[in-house]
């Protein structure tokens, strides 16, 4: 019996040194096995609404310096109007008309069930949705996009919903110890919204 407990954690540990052999840094957009920090959470823009975990802003995720870094489909396009809190200043938001899509960079993200909220608008139906998804490396770099959810919207801003990335918990939670990447991207659902977003946050260490 003890010879069998022996063989099973020397296989276990073997397991480890393999995955950790072939998995480079977080940084390099792939899954890291050692335990990291993806640095300072500096704002806390969602407190007027009852949040005060502390977040980043995704890059660019303003759009003060138009979408540099972000993937813009089908007229998708920053325009003249921010969000009217003014959380994090600035005079643009983006534009996300039917059929168009967004996609974010890249950030750094930890494994701790993180949050993403952003600012939204619809001035289309009030029944149209805006999908997200996030987009990630999986083990050796494979990237994989999950469906995290869809938000509503007004024809004035409101902060969004927190949007859960659950899928940390099961996928990334089930391969890393440490930090990885993600990417977002915004869809509306059909036809039928005309939406903005602004003010793009993710919080990369809130635990549930």
């Amino acid at each position: 019996m003890l010879t069998r407990i022996r063989v099973a954690v020397l296989a276990a540990g073997s397991t480890v040194a393999m995955l950790a052999a072939v998995a480079p840094s977080a940084h390099a957009g792939l899954l890291s096995l050692s335990t990291g920090s993806c640095g300072a959470q500096e704002y806390q823009p969602f407190t007027p609404w009852g949040d005060n975990y502390y977040y980043v802003k995704a890059p660019g995720g303003d759009f003060e310096s138009g979408a540099s870094g972000w993937a813009l489909t089908g007229g998708a396009s920053v325009v003249s109007g921010n969000e009217s809190f003014n959380v994090a200043g600035g005079s643009h938001s983006l534009s996300l008309p039917a059929g168009s899509s967004a996609t974010s960079p890249t950030q750094c993200t930890g494994i701790d069930h993180p949050d993403m909220r952003f600012f939204v608008r619809n001035t289309g139906s009030s029944s149209s949705r805006l999908k997200v998804y996030a987009t990630y490396p999986l083990l050796l770099g494979l990237p994989y996009t999950a469906y995290l959810g869809e938000v509503s919207g007004s024809p004035t801003w409101q902060p969004s919903s927190a949007v859960q990335i659950g899928l940390l918990n099961n996928t990334i939670g089930s391969l890393t110890l440490g930090e990885s990447t993600i990417s977002f991207t915004f869809v509306p659902a059909d036809s039928t919204g005309h939406w903005q977003i602004d003010d793009v946050y993710l919080d990369p260490f809130h635990r549930c």
